[in-house]
C-alpha cells in the first residue's frame, strides 16, 4: 500500500505519519517512510539525522536513482531524458521493499531489517533565487512510479504541505490520501480545496479526513460541517505527544490516549485500481510532454510510454 498524509502547515501531518509507521511497525509490517516536506520533519521524528548528500534529490542519487530504474528500457532515451512522470515500461526496473534491494540499501536509513526512511531534501544556499522544490519531487515520482510494494508492505509518505501535490503527478501516485484537519477556519480551507482538486484529477474516492488536535464534540460538529462530511478518525488534543517532543524523542502510538484511529486509517486503506492508476499517470505524462519547456529541453517524450497492451 502507498500512503500520503497532507494537509495545511502546522496541522500534524508529519506527527501522525510518523505515528502511523510506528503503528505499522508495531504489527510487524514491512514500511519505507519518506520524508516529501520541504521542511522536513518525518525523518528527524522517526529519529533519522537528515544529511544533504542522502537526499534523494541530490544530484548524484538522482542520477544513481535513475539509471537503476532506467535498466535496459529504450523507450526512455537515456537518463538524461527522464522527466517526473517518466512512467516504467520494457526494461525498466521496479524498487520494492525486499531485502538487498539496491536503492532501498542505497538511499533509505535502516531503522531495523523492516524498517528504511528516505528524504527528498529541501532548499540549499545554492538554490536560492533560482530553484524550485517541484524540481525536488520529480525523483520522488520517478520512485513511486516504479515502486511495487508487495502484499502487507507499506509506503507512507509525508507530503509538502497544502495543494502542492496537484503541480505534478504526485496525487495519483498513492492509494489512499489522508488530508489531516484542525477544527479552525484555515485548516478545513485547505481541506475542502484539496478535496476540489481531487474531484477534478479524479481521485477524490482515494481522499480521507482525519481531524487532528480536537477538544471536544464542538469540534467534531465543527469539522463535519466544514467539512460536509463527517473525518474517517478524529485524534484527540494529546498531552503524550507533546511530552514527547519536548522530550526530544520520536512519538510512538503508546503516547496516545487512544491508538484506535491509527489502526481506523489502515484498515479502510484498499489497493487502489492498478489499470486506473496507470492510465492516470500516462495522461498526465503526456499533459507534461506537450509544455513547451519540455519539448525544448527534451524533444518529444511521449514515446517514453509503452503502446504494448
Amino acid at each position: 500500500m502507498k500512503i500520503a498524509f497532507t494537509g495545511k502547515g502546522g496541522s500534524g501531518k508529519s506527527t501522525l505519519a510518523a505515528l502511523f509507521v510506528g503503528h505499522l511497525r508495531a504489527a510487524g509490517r514491512r514500511v519505507l517512510a519518506i520524508d516529501a516536506d520541504v521542511n522536513v520533519h518525518l525523518a528527524p521524528l522517526l529519529s533519522v539525522t537528515v544529511d544533504r548528500t542522502a537526499a534523494l534529490s541530490h544530484p548524484a542519487n538522482v542520477t544513481a536513482v535513475r539509471r537503476h530504474l532506467l535498466g535496459t528500457n529504450a523507450l526512455v532515451g537515456g537518463v538524461e531524458r527522464f522527466v517526473a512522470t517518466t512512467p516504467p515500461g520494457p526494461g525498466s526496473r521496479l524498487v520494492t521493499l525486499d531485502p538487498g534491494d539496491p536503492v532501498l540499501t542505497g538511499h533509505g536509513v535502516a531503522l531495523d531489517d523492516r524498517t528504511h526512511v528516505m528524504h527528498v531534501g529541501t532548499y540549499e544556499p545554492e538554490d536560492i533565487g533560482g530553484g524550485c522544490y517541484h524540481g525536488h519531487l520529480a525523483i520522488l515520482e520517478n520512485l513511486l512510479s516504479h515502486l511495487r510494494p508487495a502484499d502487507g508492505d507499506w509506503v507512507v509518505c509525508d507530503m509538502v504541505a497544502g495543494t502542492d501535490a496537484f503541480a505534478n503527478s504526485l496525487h495519483a501516485q498513492f492509494d489512499a490520501i489522508v488530508v489531516v484537519v484542525e477544527p479552525t477556519p484555515e485548516s478545513t480551507t485547505v481541506a475542502r480545496r484539496y478535496l476540489e482538486l481531487a474531484t477534478a484529477a479524479g481521485v477524490a474516492d482515494l481522499l480521507f479526513f482525519a481531524g487532528n488536535k480536537v477538544v471536544d464534540r464542538v469540534d467534531v460538529d465543527y469539522l463535519r460541517r466544514e467539512l460536509g462530511t463527517a473525518p474517517l478518525t478524529v485524534l484527540t488534543a494529546q498531552a503524550g505527544l507533546r511530552r514527547a517532543r519536548q522530550e526530544g524523542r520520536c512519538p510512538l502510538p503508546a503516547d496516545l490516549d487512544d491508538a484506535t484511529p491509527l489502526a481506523v486509517i489502515a484498515d479502510h486503506v484498499r489497493p487502489a485500481d492498478p489499470g486506473r492508476r496507470t492510465a492516470r499517470l500516462h495522461e498526465l505524462h503526456f499533459r507534461l510532454a506537450q509544455k513547451d519547456w519540455v519539448r525544448s529541453a527534451l524533444g518529444d517524450v511521449s514515446g517514453q510510454v509503452s503502446r504494448t497492451p
